[in-house]
């Protein structure tokens, strides 16, 4: 017995330690990734006539480029970033390298590259993060005449879409930036822009942001609630394309738009057109979009204040500047908001300073708002307010105990479609971008 349970134990042992050969993959995990870059090598190359692609970013709207990637690792490229990109054809180069999957990477400076210049002087993006936008793009796969990459940092998403001849004519043509231009002259002193939609019984406001590359539809449903919804664009060869699969407004999905017979018009994903029409009135009072809990409660002044306005506050602003200028060292007013923080609380927030870190400074106001009127009572200042309160005097001034008409402002600037005004009186009055 003894015996035999010696036999059955060796028996064992011997099985157990046979090695087992059984592959879970066909592939050894470097065929696998050479297949995966080989594949969008080929995707890449396969166009004929090249791509179109659309691109958006984190911190502003959507970019439009024609691209034709060429082997070995050449990319000619026209965008709309500006006049000179969509009119002279930039030669550059990209690789495919593994980087936890197949990655596009665009490896030399080129129109892609000026979305993430940490120089605002470049193409006005942030100090240190441009536009937050990537040149290395992670592989995820081929849809139809499609390839979709995702930025391997701020993880937007790069959709490339192959284009006919005659596409190509047009990007690589004079008709490109005719399209972006028709564009946007078109609004150009179109401040009230709206489209109607079947079961609304309230106009929809369409405003387009030429600047930020974003669009906005903002209406009253017919229950009294004031909606929004928004999204990025980037210009095609004819017309524009909205982002992320289009913008839905009461169920109807916006997915582009273009210029017909002089006017511009929406396209939804079934076909349908919307004429965008002019109102002479504003298409909805800004006192009913302009609260703490409504669709904006901030009016925000940046670092580079806006021109075309001409408003007796400019000169409150400028003597807040020159008294920072006046300091050892010198400082300056970065940036102001007006923010209804509650119900009853307001906020004046600054940023002053020369480099970073800038130095925020809070004033806070009690009031009321009443059919449109801003009452201001009773202010305090925070320490940092109070340290600096000899430049801030003439904001102080200013704001102390104001009464203020909540409105809109009329600008010629093209790129300001929607700024929001506290007004003293018509030729004095508070403004900034609604937020």
């Amino acid at each position: 017995m003894k015996q035999l349970l010696y036999i059955l134990a060796a028996t064992l042992f011997a099985t157990g330690c046979k090695k087992d050969d059984t592959k879970i993959f066909e592939e050894t995990p470097e065929e696998r990734m050479s297949a995966r870059i080989d594949e969008l090598n080929s995707a890449l190359n396969s166009s004929q006539y090249g791509w179109k692609a659309s691109l958006t970013t984190s911190a502003k709207g959507g970019y439009g480029f024609y691209m034709d990637f060429k082997s070995p690792g050449s990319i000619t490229m026209v965008a709309d970033l500006d006049s000179a990109t969509a009119t002279q054809a930039n030669t550059s180069t990209y690789r495919i390298k593994w980087v936890m999957n197949a990655t596009l990477i665009f490896d030399t400076y080129n129109y892609i590259s000026l979305l993430q210049d940490p120089n605002p002087a470049t193409y006005g993006g942030n100090a240190g993060s441009g536009l937050q936008s990537d040149v290395e793009f992670e592989y995820e796969r081929i849809n139809g005449d499609s390839v979709l990459l995702r930025g391997f940092k701020y993880k937007n998403e790069l959709v490339l879409v192959k284009v006919t001849a005659e596409q190509k004519d047009r990007y690589l043509s004079a008709a490109y930036k005719a399209n972006i231009d028709a564009i946007n002259n078109y609004f150009v002193g179109k401040t009230y822009n709206f489209i109607n939609i079947a079961g609304l019984n309230n106009k929809v406001q369409f405003l387009f942001d030429k600047g930020n590359k974003t669009v906005v539809f903002q209406y009253t449903d017919n229950n009294g609630e004031v909606k929004k919804a928004d999204g990025k664009f980037n210009f095609e060869d004819v017309g524009l394309i909205f982002s992320s699969g289009g913008i839905t407004v009461n169920g109807i999905t916006f997915v582009s738009a273009g210029m017909e017979n002089g006017y511009f018009v929406l396209y939804d994903d079934h076909g349908n057109k919307y004429v965008v029409h002019q109102s002479s009135v504003p298409i909805l009072l800004m006192q009913n979009l302009f609260a703490y809990n409504g669709l904006y409660r901030e009016l925000y002044i940046p670092p580079n204040p806006p021109t075309g306005i001409n408003s007796g506050f400019n000169n409150v602003y400028f003597a807040c500047q020159a008294l920072f200028g006046q300091m050892n060292p010198k400082r300056q007013l970065i940036d102001v908001r007006f923010v209804l923080a509650s119900s009853n609380t307001a906020t004046l927030i600054t940023h002053n300073g020369s480099n970073a870190p800038t130095f925020e400074a809070i004033a806070t106001y009690p009031y009321t708002y009443v059919n449109g009127m801003l009452t201001l009572s009773n202010a305090s200042y925070d320490g940092n307010w109070a340290q600096r309160s000899k430049e801030y005097k003439p904001l102080q001034d200013y704001f102390a105990n104001a009464v203020f008409k909540v409105d809109y402002v009329t600008t010629n600037n093209p790129l300001l479609p929607l700024v929001g005004g506290l007004y003293k009186d018509n030729s004095s009055f508070f403004y900034g971008a609604l937020r």
